[in-house]
């Protein structure tokens, strides 16, 4: 009977002391990995985030992203935290970042905006003014997932993150065009496509600047009038600029009268959608890979809708959220930036039926019930393989050379 009670102790003993070596595991997976201002403890955050707004301003241009970002980041994190993500839409960025100067500007330390999505040059204004919360991205304990000795999260269109940003998606410019106008071969270098819209007159067109979609597309024709993106890594360098400007310029005015409304107005993004949509025009652009197959999937295109890269590469990004240095709940804001790099999150993200987004975050950091998820994923035929896109990648260029190039298109193209 001893030896029974001595084991049945023996196994609790043990039975307990691996309850609490979980009990560890999973809490220290819930701990803040460094310092973050105002809160020693992830618990901390989390008290303080309970019940709270975020007020989360961020480009509002699609429908879909709109409602996934309520289902499927608002939803939850009301439900696992009890916060209430207000979705506030911008047209541009720049907007809400001219709004956190002027309260800089204004000595308001209590402001309105939580959390911005954001990238480049935007980014960039913020930082070097010190208008950010932080550093916080690299101490949120889901942070661990980030591999931040990668130049791409590391920084930002050249600009260095140094833990005022976390990731939430990846992005990778493609051209989405209608093989039942364009055939199944469509114009895969620059030329081509000069050649296609001089053919084909109205089909054509590209969002204006300031519209991020209409800006990287310019960034495109720099690269392919250099060479390469070679001369765009580094510092900005007005020589450099003012010797492949001009061939940019003069491509772009060149496609001018070929373009849709021969040119006389650029759509936005979300109108450029409807525009092939109903066939008014063969081709499209976004930075999500996997949007046309969305599209398709929920009857906004056509079944004939196909996308393609340049031969010449095309740019890719990663999606960042930031925190303002007067954001009146920053607790808030680092438990969803969080959220959106938890499992369960990436792959809503990453499932071609749901975002159909890219991730920034590799697979084989999670479990492997989520690789082999991921792994199981069906690529819509509107979608590249990703052995496609990762062989044509691209580096943005840092933000000071977007600046100039921007600027120079509305110099030199629209107000021509």
């Amino acid at each position: 009977m001893f030896s029974v009670k001595r084991t049945f102790f023996i196994l609790l003993l043990v039975l307990l002391t691996a309850l609490g070596a979980v009990t560890a595991q999973d809490s220290s997976e819930d701990e803040l990995l460094g310092p973050v201002p105002g809160y020693e403890t992830w618990a901390d955050v989390l008290a303080a985030a309970q019940g709270t707004t975020v007020n989360w301003h961020m480009w509002g241009g699609s429908d879909k992203i709109n409602t996934d970002v309520d289902n499927d980041i608002g939803a939850r994190v009301l439900e696992l935290y009890g916060i209430t993500l207000n979705r506030v839409p911008l047209v541009d960025t720049a907007d809400v970042v001219n709004k956190i100067l002027d309260e800089s500007a204004a000595g308001d330390t209590t402001g309105t905006v939580d959390l911005i999505w954001i990238n480049g040059e935007n980014f960039r204004t913020l930082s070097q003014a010190e208008l950010l919360y932080g550093p916080w991205s690299e101490a949120i304990p889901n942070a661990r997932y980030v591999n931040w000795e990668d130049p791409a999260l590391a920084f930002d269109f050249g600009y260095p993150v140094n833990g005022f940003e976390s990731p939430w998606g990846h992005a990778q410019f493609v051209i989405e065009y209608n093989t039942a106008l364009v055939g199944e071969e469509p114009p895969r270098t620059f030329e081509a496509l000069a050649e296609w819209a001089a053919a084909n007159p109205g089909l054509f067109t590209y969002p204006a600047i300031p519209d991020f979609v209409g800006s990287v597309f310019v960034r495109h024709l720099f690269y392919w009038a250099a060479g390469g993106p070679e001369p765009f890594l580094g510092d900005f360098d007005q020589a450099v600029f003012d010797q492949y400007a001009p061939i940019v310029w003069e491509y772009l005015n060149a496609l001018e009268p070929n373009l849709w409304r021969a040119g006389e107005t650029y759509p936005e993004a979300s109108v450029l959608t409807d525009l092939l949509a109903n066939q008014e025009v063969a081709f499209n652009m976004d930075y999500n890979p996997g949007r046309a197959a969305s599209n398709i999937n929920e009857g906004i295109y056509p079944e004939t809708i196909r996308t393609f890269v340049f031969d010449t590469g095309t740019i890719s990004n990663n999606n960042f959220v930031t925190i303002p240095f007067n954001a009146p709940n920053p607790a808030g804001a680092m438990v969803v930036a969080n959220f959106m790099l938890s499992e369960e999150y990436q792959l809503k993200l990453t499932d071609p039926a749901q975002w159909g987004w890219l991730s920034p975050i590799s697979p084989a950091v999670y479990s492997q019930e989520f690789q082999d998820t991921v792994a199981g994923y069906e690529r819509h035929p509107a979608t590249l393989p990703a052995e496609e896109l990762a062989a044509h990648t691209l580096p943005e260029p840092p933000a000071t050379w977007v600046t100039a190039m921007e600027q120079g298109w509305i110099e030199n193209v629209l107000q021509k």
